[in-house]
């Protein structure tokens, strides 16, 4: 980690998404958009309603991908690392085939991750000058954390009347990027942490599928979500991990 004022200098300078970035991303939010849009639960279909429904969950989208790479993108300057998001094409799809299959019922969205590139020079310093599983597996997670930090701020917001429909669409949406992106498969956030540490890994997803289990229920608490993440952590400590070990 560095400090503020050098940290404030390479979001400035390095702090960036390069063209084929730029073209990943928007194929990715416009799959999950459509995924998200496909059933907009009106009993007859309306072209007009469908594309309106459709383009604001886009947005819906798109802001919850900016949310998630930049979290990315400066956990991974202030460690020497730079970050870029690659698409998956096999994941875009089995994120197609799974809308059309479930008829939008059932939301699979894999369509890609983060990648990992060494900066020799903002690197230096750093115990483990390459790159190593630990820094990897941390900006891996930064993603999904920040998505679960936004789901909290919309559904706050949603709870105490602040437009209710919208932030409670938009914490799903935050919820269920965050949780699919840690799945420990290749070209998907959750693997880098997956590997860099089983127990770390274990504690975070159960927040994750803790919190968005609270949150189909319609109970909104991360306190609820830490608690039942611990108990799931000591499970497979004791019936996993002492028996590996």
């Amino acid at each position: 980690m560095v400090g503020y004022a050098e940290l404030r200098y390479r979001i400035r300078d390095f702090f960036r998404f390069s063209p084929r970035e730029l073209r990943d991303l928007f194929i990715a939010m416009a799959v999950i958009a459509f995924a998200f849009a496909y059933d907009d639960g009106s009993e007859t279909f309306s072209l007009s309603y469908w594309l309106f429904n459709y383009v604001k969950i886009f947005f819906m989208v798109a802001l919850a991908f900016f949310v998630h790479e930049s979290a990315h993108k400066i956990m991974g300057l202030s460690l020497g690392i730079r970050t870029e998001y690659k698409l998956w094409t096999m994941g875009v799809y089995i994120t197609l085939l799974c809308t059309f299959l479930f008829q939008g019922k059932v939301y699979i969205i894999i369509p890609g991750g983060v990648m990992f590139y060494h900066m020799a020079i903002q690197r230096l310093g750093h115990f483990r000058y390459g790159l190593n599983l630990l820094s990897c597996g941390i900006i891996g997670a930064m993603g999904p954390i920040a998505n679960l930090v936004m789901a909290t701020f919309w559904e706050t917001l949603a709870i105490n009347g602040i437009m209710p429909d919208l932030f409670h669409q938009m914490t799903f949406i935050n919820l269920y990027y965050a949780v699919f992106s840690m799945l420990p498969l290749p070209n998907l956030d959750g693997i880098s942490l997956f590997f860099a540490s089983r127990m770390n890994y274990v504690f975070f997803f159960s927040i994750l599928v803790s919190y968005i289990g609270l949150f189909v229920l319609g109970v909104y608490s991360l306190i609820w979500a830490l608690i039942l993440a611990g108990v799931i952590w000591a499970t497979y400590w004791y019936y996993v991990e002492q028996r590996i070990r």
